[in-house]
């Protein structure tokens, strides 16, 4: 534990530097997306998304922007795995990139199925491209859920009680890929007197 002293030290040092310079203080936070590296014998993380990053090179995986994106971060909270795979993983990249050349991003389902993919332009992966990948299924994924809530309160006013439960459990087993829909499925559910 540092001292008192080197404590107000840091924070006089950090103070002087900001008056120096106005744009060191008032620099944004950066948060990392929590990327795994596989190992090539490695098994994948079981998540109902996997987004996986094939760089071309070491080098990449250091300086991606792709390390630092916004909306990854907040997806990686919804249950999206974020997996690196790297560049001497020959069998997982000709599994995963097919014919396409390096880098890619691929967007695989909870069955191993592909989503969709976010191929290279110019050497690079378009840091916008491969966040609206992963969000336009997140998004598809609450329309569906949405849907089966309407779904079950409907049932629940005809007085089909066993199908409203059962729909309202399958959203509520959603709830890290769509949190709010799953909130609303437990409310329902409660008030079913359906104990979860």
């Amino acid at each position: 534990m540092r001292s008192k002293s080197a404590r107000s030290l840091s924070r006089f040092v950090f103070a002087l530097l900001a008056c120096a310079s106005p744009s060191l203080a008032a620099q944004p936070y950066v948060q990392f997306v929590p990327w795994k590296i596989l190992k090539p014998a490695q098994s994948p993380p079981s998540a109902p998304l996997i987004l996986y990053w094939l760089p071309a090179t070491r080098e990449e995986m250091k300086k991606s922007e792709l390390l630092t994106a916004h909306d990854l971060s907040t997806y990686a909270m919804q249950c999206v795995a974020m997996i690196v795979v790297r560049p001497d993983d020959a069998a997982r990249i000709e599994k995963l990139a097919g014919e396409d050349d390096l880098p890619i991003a691929v967007l695989i389902d909870a069955d191993g199925n592909e989503v969709a993919r976010s191929t290279a332009r110019h050497g690079s992966l378009a840091i916008d491209e491969v966040e609206s990948m992963v969000g336009d299924e997140l998004e598809e994924r609450e329309i569906v859920a949405d849907a089966m809530l309407d779904r079950a309160r409907t049932l629940t006013s005809d007085g089909e009680r066993d199908e409203a439960v059962a729909l309202y459990r399958k959203v509520l087993e959603q709830r890290c890929t769509c949190p709010r829909q799953a909130r609303d499925a437990q409310r329902a559910l409660k008030k079913l007197g359906v104990h979860q």
